[in-house]
This record gives C-alpha cells, structure tokens and sequence, in this order.
C-alpha cells in the first residue's frame, strides 16, 4: 500500500513539473505597462469621486455626467 501512494505522488509530482516546463516554454503573455496614478476628483454637483480623466469638465469645475453639468448650469442643483 505504501508503494502505491509513493507512486501516486511521484507520478503527480512528474506530471506538475512536466507541466510547469511546457508552459515556460510556450508564449508568455506581453506584460502590460502599469498605468501611472491618476488624479482623483469630486462632481460639484454630487460629489462622487473618479479619475480625472472620466469627468466632465465645464467651468474650471469638474462634474461625473453630462446631465449633473447640465443641472449644475441651469441651476437647479437637485439630489
């Protein structure tokens, strides 16, 4: 019986590092650039936080959608 587990695990053993070999030797995935820290900023408006880059700007404020800039502007400033 102790033969027999010996086997299993050896053979287990064999087969992971058969494994790990072939896929070091096949295609690495392309390692993507990390993207620098953006500066998060809040909608005048609601005031939910997200990147810069996602916001609407108008005004030298900083909104999260059209339709908050839109409220904002007309001057109804409802929640």
């Amino acid at each position: 019986m102790g033969k027999l587990v010996l086997l299993v695990i050896l053979g287990f053993v064999v087969w992971w590092m058969w494994r790990k070999l072939r896929s070091a030797d096949g295609e690495r995935p392309a390692s993507v650039a990390p993207r620098p820290p953006e500066t998060m900023v809040g909608c005048a408006l609601c005031g939910v936080n997200q990147p810069r880059s996602e916001c609407v700007e108008s005004g030298g404020r900083h909104y999260c959608c059209d339709a908050h800039r839109q409220q904002a502007e007309s001057g109804r400033e409802e929640r």
